[in-house]
């Protein structure tokens, strides 16, 4: 039980890496918010981490919106009493053309304040409750592409990325002092819905064999992978670690031009 008695905010947690963190967390004795947009799926996950004698709540939440950011961190500590974990695990991705000068605003914008806005406000609203609380881990969810770029993605997503890096420095030096770790993971080619796997998908062997293939470790990259990063960051095991990335990529970093 290694979150017991824990209070736990994670974002996009209706799927993939977030959910994955959901169950899991719920498992180590955390109590769960899930943060998330689509409330039925929201409902069924919780339902299911209840159902699993873990202790879980949904709130629905678009994390670029201030007002809706304000009310999940209120309904997170009014819940539970306090809060002690932030997984800023929200993310989307632009598919569109990756080069900067064709790159369509409205998405630019779109995918900017989902992800480093929507983590900004997490953390603006949820550090005053931690400090209230005598200290925190807030964990941001971030990608391999937060310094390397690749054709293939938006260049919003790049950027959004780049920033919740520098973000994770800044926050990890202006809380410190209040006892406030924070982190950040940079994932690789984990299956996800916005690499199109559902999380019904990833138990098939034909995905799993798939992707198997594109990195040097010749396993899938499951949102498990992640989750276990987070909850290293988030439990009292990381005590002495703010201001640090991990890589949970398979090896691809390792690697020139392992981009497959």
């Amino acid at each position: 039980m290694r979150l017991e008695n824990k209070i736990a905010v994670i974002t996009g947690g209706t799927s993939g890496m977030g959910r994955a963190a959901s169950e899991l967390f719920a498992k180590e004795g955390a109590k769960v918010v899930i943060g998330a947009r689509r409330e039925h799926l929201g409902e069924y996950v919780a339902e299911s981490i209840r159902s699993d004698g873990g202790n879980a709540i949904f709130v629905k939440a678009d994390v670029s919106e201030k007002h809706e950011v304000m009310n999940l961190i209120d309904e997170a500590t009014n819940a539970f009493g306090g809060l002690d974990i932030l997984f800023n695990n929200a993310g989307i991705n632009n598919h569109g053309d990756g080069e900067p000068h064709n790159e369509d605003l409205e998405n630019f914008d779109q995918v900017m304040n989902v992800n480093l806005k929507g983590a900004f406000l997490c953390i603006r609203y949820a550090v005053p409750r931690m400090i209230e609380g005598n200290g925190g881990s807030i964990i941001n969810n971030s990608s391999v592409l937060d310094l390397r770029a690749t054709e293939t993605s938006s260049t919003s997503y790049h950027l959004s990325k780049g920033g919740m890096s520098i973000l994770t420095k800044k926050a990890a030096l202006s809380y410190a002092k209040y006892n406030i770790r924070v982190n950040s993971i940079q994932p690789g080619k984990i299956a996800t819905e916005m690499s199109n796997v559902s999380w019904d998908d990833l138990e098939t062997s034909a995905v799993i064999e798939h992707r198997s293939k594109f990195q040097p470790l010749e396993r899938m990259g499951h949102p498990i992978d992640v989750a276990y990063a987070a909850l290293y960051f988030a439990s009292d095991e990381s005590a002495f670690v703010t201001g640090a990335s991990l890589l949970v990529d398979g090896g691809s970093s390792a690697s020139f031009g392992t981009n497959r």
